[in-house]
């Protein structure tokens, strides 16, 4: 009887063994901790590039209307639908709405410009360090050659 207490008792020990060994396998927190540092770096070092990237693109969007209006106004001062002239005007573009200010030499042209301009995109990027630019600035010069830049907006 002895021996059966024995046996009884060192089976016992085993099951608890078994039972102790069969438990659930899962992440421990430090693991957790290093995964979740590792995505932080990743983040910290990616999301400034996709920043870059993005206003990067808006600047050239920004080149490229500054050059679609060019030709437009070399193509309206070239057939003489607008006078060649020493004239500087701003250009507002706000959804679907143009507005030319000043006045370039008198209301027909300045409707001629802004039907002209109607598929122009608003300005999107940066000027420099000073804010967003807010509409887009044309210079004529007396021989006709055209410059388009995009300014700030007055604060």
């Amino acid at each position: 009887m002895a021996i059966d207490k024995i046996i009884k008792k060192n089976l016992g020990g085993i099951k608890m063994n078994k039972i102790i060994k069969k438990k659930k396998k899962a992440f421990t927190l430090i693991e957790l901790i290093i995964v979740l540092a590792i995505m932080a770096i990743i983040a910290a070092i990616a999301i400034p590039n996709f920043t870059a990237v993005r206003d990067n693109s808006k600047n050239k969007a920004d080149v490229q209307s500054c050059a679609v209006i060019q030709r437009t106004v070399l193509m309206l001062t070239s057939d003489n639908t607008i006078p060649a002239g020493d004239k500087t005007f701003d250009v507002d573009v706000s959804g679907t709405d143009v507005e030319v200010t000043p006045t370039v030499t008198n209301d027909a042209d300045k409707a001629t410009l802004e039907t002209a301009l109607k598929d122009v995109k608003a300005p999107q990027g940066k000027v420099g360090t000073t804010g967003t630019a807010a509409r887009y600035h044309i210079v004529i010069n007396g021989t006709g050659d055209v410059t388009v830049t995009t300014i700030v907006a007055a604060t």
